[in-house]
């Protein structure tokens, strides 16, 4: 499956996201080979081991790094294992790609920082959503200074009423705070701050339309301070379709992605477009179109071109320039000390609907 000088690594979880998009990412990824895979149960470990032609199955992590020559492990469990296993695998001399959220709590986050700091690995921090095509060009549009100064962002992330896993019981994200917004707002939450720069929480709402007795919130807005600007979250559980928008707004020009159809479009200033480009914004902005339509007229169609999940989720560039980072000893694509941040973020705004729904 690969040379003796690849990069070995193991990875920890079974679950949907190690088998629907870290495995075949890392797999595609050069210089690397996946040589065992862990899971506490052993007949799921074995069978994505044999699904992938990995080597190795273990049901024990510790296990897993005693007998496997691993330089790499990527943890795929929910957030409440990252800790002690990120852990373990530093201590081991391992290097550490965690998936989103980093941890439950930014206490959590300090053990894994504490430990990264004089371990002499690296660690890298699953924030896929910066690294998927649309965000890539988002940023390269952002960096040649065609949007001017950023004054604002609004992230919308929409969950269909009927989706999981925010409607199955049983989920491992309702025993988080938050339940399964408590899983997925680190995604908004690191966007705004990557282009923004988030300074503080201003204020939180939530509410609870649904009757699932597992489901603490199924409606969130957040309002957030950055160093230019403002930023807003909308997050449901109760929408008729999933949507997953960012709109950046600039001095020169606005910004809106969509993330579901993979389009970005660039909204001009009115006083520098002609009649037919003002026209047609307007359009885009306020009407349904189709986004084969939309992506041949004006966008990038991003969705179009790459059809693998593990493109379209970002992890595959994620995986690489991590991968990058340690073969050059460059600093990771995503740090440590960026998921603590957002982390702290996310745990304010729980306690601020803690507080208030009491």
């Amino acid at each position: 499956m690969g040379t003796k000088n690849n990069m070995k690594i193991g990875v920890v979880g079974c679950g949907k996201v190690a088998k629907g998009i870290h495995i075949p990412a890392l797999l595609k990824v050069k210089g690397i080979e996946v040589t065992a895979i862990c899971d506490i149960n052993e007949a799921e470990a074995k069978r994505t081991a044999n699904m992938f032609n990995i080597n190795k199955s273990y049901i024990d992590l510790s296990e897993m790094l005693k007998r496997e020559d691993l330089e790499m492990v990527d943890i795929c469990t929910p957030p409440q294992m990252h800790a002690p296993m990120a852990i373990q695998a530093m201590e081991e001399g391992c290097h550490v790609l965690l998936e989103k959220p980093m941890t439950s709590s930014a206490s959590e986050a300090d053990e894994i920082l504490k430990v990264l700091k004089n371990s002499g690995v690296k660690l890298c921090v699953v924030h896929n959503y910066l690294f998927r095509p649309i965000a890539i060009k988002a940023k390269s549009v952002i960096e040649r200074g065609e949007l001017g100064d950023i004054t604002g962002m609004d992230v919308k992330f929409l969950d269909r009423f009927d989706s999981t896993p925010f409607w199955q019981k049983g989920h491992w994200c309702h025993s988080m705070p938050g339940g399964r917004f408590g899983e997925n707002i680190i995604h908004p939450l690191y966007l705004i701050d990557k282009f923004m720069n988030i300074s503080d929480i201003v204020a939180v709402h939530a509410k609870k339309l649904s009757d699932y007795d597992w489901v603490s919130i199924d409606e969130l807005k957040v309002l957030l301070d950055a160093e230019k600007g403002m930023a807003t979250i909308s997050m449901s559980g109760n929408s008729p379709r999933d949507v997953t928008t960012v709109d950046i707004y600039g001095t020169k020009m606005n910004l809106h992605l969509d993330f579901e159809n993979s389009i970005v479009i660039k909204l001009k200033s009115m006083k520098h477009t002609s009649t037919k480009q003002a026209v047609f914004s307007t359009i885009v902005d306020n009407m349904s179109i189709s986004s084969k339509r939309l992506a041949s007229t004006v966008a990038y169609p991003w969705g179009l071109l790459i059809k693998k999940r593990y493109i379209r989720s970002g992890h595959y560039y994620l995986i690489q320039k991590f991968i990058e980072s340690i073969q050059d000893d460059k600093i990771p694509p995503v740090t440590g000390d960026e998921g603590r941040k957002v982390i702290a973020l996310q745990e304010k705004i729980f306690d601020w609907v803690n507080l208030h729904n009491d």
